[in-house]
């Protein structure tokens, strides 16, 4: 009504009501397509999910109602949407207050906009600066998962950790399945490893599932462990900062700060045989009691089965004695000489 009644003064003043009218409806029609681009379209968790699974990629902002920086945040995605339309065939989509946010982040940061990036339904967290050119180039750039997958059978074929050889430095995060805390960091671990494509090779070792060895092999005993293997030594980062630029740093040039070791050779087949039995009985303490009682009812069995085979046995002795006798009674009265 302000502006109105201020654009009314002006026209009436100027004698040009005509002109500010148009001026006016311009100023309209400009607010509201500004308002209109910078709401993204809004989805549940089930159609959330339903993208996830169905589309290559999916770009969501996972903000709640009312959150410090959302809205510039969402308006910002809302000037990226075309370009991400036009060069991902993208959904850009925005999930307020939704439960699967917990999936990606932890504390502090569950309070504040998340913007994650699904291909093939594998998530990158984005933690680079909020700058379009920067945040289209970090899209686009990475339409596959950078992330390599290791195990027993692979890890040292690819990295060649021992030799130093010729397959580069290699960042290693090694996790668990059962781990709340690993697996909500590889969405970040994803973004990281975009960050130092073509220059550090980043991977992911499950020490429960079929890098069993691998894991005994480095020590690994708690996770989420991070291994930086460089020219046949180890540098550890456990460090309590789990900033994706803390990481970036430390592949780049402050891991020669931190006490190196040699990596130890590869294991035998027998080794890893042995680990995994190892392994086994450590997640499953109950099997070696158990094997043990079933053992000892084994045993059982068979000292009761030989027990009453010795009595029947004997039994059979007895009476095949007792016939004997009565038969040597018989002949021996048959052939009495009588006197």
């Amino acid at each position: 009504m302000v502006t109105t009644g201020f654009f009314n003064v002006v026209c009436f003043s100027n004698e040009k009501k005509m002109t500010c009218r148009l001026i006016f409806l311009v100023l309209f029609l400009s607010s509201l397509v500004i308002n209109v681009l910078g709401n993204l379209e809004q989805v549940n968790d089930v159609e959330l999910e339903k993208l996830i699974a169905n589309e290559k990629f999916v770009i969501t902002l996972f903000r709640d109602e009312s959150c410090q920086g959302c809205d510039e945040l969402e308006t910002q995605l809302s000037s990226l949407r075309e370009d991400l339309v036009d060069s991902l065939n993208a959904w850009v989509v925005k999930a307020v207050s939704s439960s699967l946010i917990s999936n990606f982040t932890t504390g502090k940061d569950s309070v504040k906009p998340l913007v994650v990036y699904f291909r093939h339904s594998v998530p990158l967290l984005y933690d680079g600066p909020l700058n379009d050119d920067v945040m289209l180039d970090t899209f686009v750039q990475n339409k596959e998962p950078a992330v390599n997958h290791l195990n027993d059978d692979s890890f040292e074929h690819l990295t060649q950790a021992a030799s130093g050889a010729t397959t580069g430095d290699w960042f290693v995060m090694f996790y668990r399945d059962d781990c709340e805390s690993c697996m909500k960091f590889q969405a970040k671990w994803e973004y990281i490893a975009s960050q130092l494509k073509g220059r550090i090779n980043l991977a992911k070792v499950n020490i429960k599932d079929d890098g069993i060895s691998t894991g005994s092999r480095f020590g690994v005993d708690q996770v989420p462990a991070f291994l930086f293997f460089r020219q046949g030594k180890i540098f550890t980062y456990d460090l309590p900062n789990h900033e994706s630029k803390a990481f970036q740093d430390f592949a780049l040039g402050w891991y020669k700060n931190v006490a190196s070791k040699n990596v130890p050779s590869p294991k035998t087949p027998f080794d890893e045989l042995v680990d995994r039995a190892v392994f086994t009985l450590k997640e499953n303490p109950w099997i070696l009691p158990a094997a043990g009682v079933t053992l000892l009812l084994i045993l059982i069995a068979v000292g009761l089965n030989t027990w009453k085979s010795s009595k029947v046995v004997k039994s059979t002795k007895s009476k095949k004695s007792n016939e004997l006798d009565k038969v040597r009674k018989s002949c021996s009265s048959e052939y009495t000489v009588p006197e």
